[in-house]
């Protein structure tokens, strides 16, 4: 039986967070980032190389290969010096400095030392973060290291991480004290109550009350978000749908690829010959299949890849770019 991959979002260097709706948003112009208002009118030129959503009031931007942070009217908050960074969040950004990350407020005074290898955005109050070459979780009130132990963490969601040791998935509370051992061949975060997990050879659900795994007859379940989850079944090889925590079938089968849902729209693939596009909780078409690469909709944004060149919409489906010609394909003949 052939296996199909169930993407649940583009990967991307670092983890955007979520912007406001009334915040600008990042405008694609010929190869360089600008921002513009809901609807389309550009307020600030687009000059940067590299921009994220607004966060907390203030927006990731990249000028030639450094990073800092600018405010709604386009005024530099915190200077083009960092290798990388990552969005504002519970009033810190993680920033990389000298080959180490750090994070700093909004003031750029460092409210975490500038001392671990990898270093993502706090969440719960909690941030993933690298040091000697192991995965643990930086409390940020405590300032404090827990749990450096795994191969891999994630951020935090609904008071429990995932995380990785001798390949196996588990997930700790963000004491650093495990709540369920590292057993799983997949997991997923907790959303709603529930999460993804495989348990050997059987996918189903934990759920985050009794911490229970509940197998679903399906060959593959992707995260559960929303009251959803894209899956796989036995008669519908190479297609998904979308089911709900019991395993009941609430959207058919009729997809080539799925994704989770987020603002009540997930990205799908219709067939391998043609796009991406999204669909509402109903199944219905939302936005065309109109992209190449499709992300999740994140504080009512997606990021999209279409002839090349990537750019953000709204639920709408409205495209925050210039409308220029885009590349013509080349023939195969």
């Amino acid at each position: 039986m052939k296996k199909i991959f169930l993407i649940s979002a583009l990967i991307l260097p670092l983890i955007p967070a979520p912007a406001a709706a009334q915040e600008l948003v990042p405008y694609a112009s010929g190869g360089k980032w600008g921002y513009a208002a809901p609807g389309g009118k550009l307020e600030i030129p687009a000059r940067y190389d590299y921009a994220e959503p607004f966060s907390e009031g203030l927006a990731l931007v990249r000028s030639g290969a450094q990073y800092g942070f600018i405010d709604k009217n386009g005024k530099k908050v915190i200077p083009f010096k960092y290798q990388s960074a990552g969005s504002f969040s519970e009033g810190c950004a993680p920033v990389k400095a000298r080959g180490l990350w750090g994070c700093v407020d909004r003031s750029e005074k460092t409210a975490v030392p500038f001392e671990y290898e990898e270093l993502l955005p706090f969440r719960e109050g909690a941030a993933p973060a690298k040091k000697g070459g192991r995965w643990g979780l930086l409390l940020k009130d405590a300032r404090e290291f827990r749990g450096g132990i795994y191969e891999e963490i994630y951020p935090p969601s609904e008071g429990l991480a995932r995380v990785k040791l001798n390949g196996k998935y588990g997930y700790i509370e963000l004491s650093g004290k495990e709540a369920l051992p590292p057993v799983y061949a997949e997991a997923f975060p907790f959303s709603g109550g529930f999460a993804t997990a495989k348990l050997v050879d059987k996918y189903g659900f934990i759920s985050r009350q009794t911490l229970i795994f509940k197998e679903r007859p399906y060959v593959s379940i992707g995260p559960y978000s929303e009251g959803l989850a894209h899956a796989q079944h036995l008669q519908a090889e190479g297609r998904c749908g979308y089911i709900d925590q019991e395993g009941n079938e609430l959207i058919p089968a009729g997809f080539a690829m799925c994704a989770s849902f987020d603002g009540g729209l997930a990205p799908v693939l219709k067939d391998f010959k043609g796009g991406w596009g999204y669909i509402d909780k109903t199944g219905k078409v939302a936005i065309d299949f109109n992209y190449s690469q499709a992300a999740g909709f994140r504080g009512g944004l997606a990021k999209v890849t279409r002839g090349g060149r990537s750019f953000y919409i709204d639920a709408k489906g409205f495209e925050y770019r210039k409308q220029e010609a885009e590349p013509k394909r080349k023939s195969p003949h």
